[in-house]
């Protein structure tokens, strides 16, 4: 399978106007790997595509999807750099070939009553249940995010054969039971939407550390990188310094499973 990250920032996209910190100034160059649109990421199994939220970059990063059809999008919560793409996304579904669109009931309902009258195909996911999706079984698992109840969130696990990915591009913290699901994971694409100073919604550097300690992550790429980490460059030699198995995705990276 490949795995192509359409997006690797956060909802404030990097660079970003007024912009003051490092990055951005690097973000600005041509053909940057600093330069991030908001977490998005394409999935292409054998037999079947997934495109994992649909984010208010929807149009520019579909350009990276090409004419390729989607079958099912998986929606993390009801954020606005996740689901803020769903009214785009919905005047191309033919194009993509229709898909099905799988989230939780609550994440629908933040979104808002025009995604119900959309067209789409909607569809609801609950927590720790086994879908069979024939390439691959999927299974949604809590993660915390928000503040607000609203807008629960949740983390992906693809079961392919013996291999496990796991996907969490937001959150702070992984429930106990969430954490036992995905310990050992082959593959872990994660939220490291903060560097040093730790902030309440997100994972930062040092949380990921600990994480992977715990888990035992044979290889992790970070996603939803914020402005106050370094270049990307820079950052990845941090990043190297402290661990192996960690890499810093970048929009447009394409990776092999």
């Amino acid at each position: 399978m490949i795995i192509t990250f359409l997006g690797t920032g956060p909802a404030g996209r990097i660079p970003r106007p007024d912009c003051k910190w490092p990055v951005c100034k690097e973000a600005a160059k041509p053909r940057s790997k600093s330069a991030r649109l908001q977490t998005s990421a394409f999935l292409e199994f054998p037999s079947l595509n997934v495109l994992i939220d649909t984010t208010q970059d929807f149009e520019k990063q579909s350009r990276l999807i090409g004419g390729k059809k989607i079958d099912f999008v998986f929606i993390t919560h009801g954020h606005s750099d996740a689901v803020g793409g769903l009214l785009s996304f919905s005047k191309n579904y033919k194009r993509f070939g229709r898909p099905v669109v799988f989230a939780e009931e609550k994440t629908f309902e933040a979104a808002g009553k025009q995604i119900f009258l959309s067209g789409l195909n909607l569809k609801f996911l609950k927590p720790l249940q086994n879908y069979d999706f024939g390439d691959f079984t999927l299974i949604p698992f809590r993660v915390v995010h928000s503040f607000n109840p609203r807008f629960p969130a949740l983390g992906f696990l693809f079961k392919i054969g013996n291999k496990k990915i796991a996907y969490a591009s937001d959150f702070k913290k992984i429930p106990a039971e969430s954490a036992k699901l995905i310990k050992n994971a082959d593959l872990a694409i994660l939220d490291g939407a903060a560097y040093e100073k730790p902030i309440p919604t997100h994972a930062n550097f040092a949380d990921i550390l600990t994480l992977d300690e715990k888990s035992g992550f044979k290889k992790i790429y970070l996603t939803q990188i914020g402005i106050a980490w370094p270049p990307y460059e820079q950052a990845q030699k941090i990043v190297s310094a402290k661990a192996k198995n960690i890499f810093l995705a970048y929009d447009g990276l394409k990776i092999e499973f």
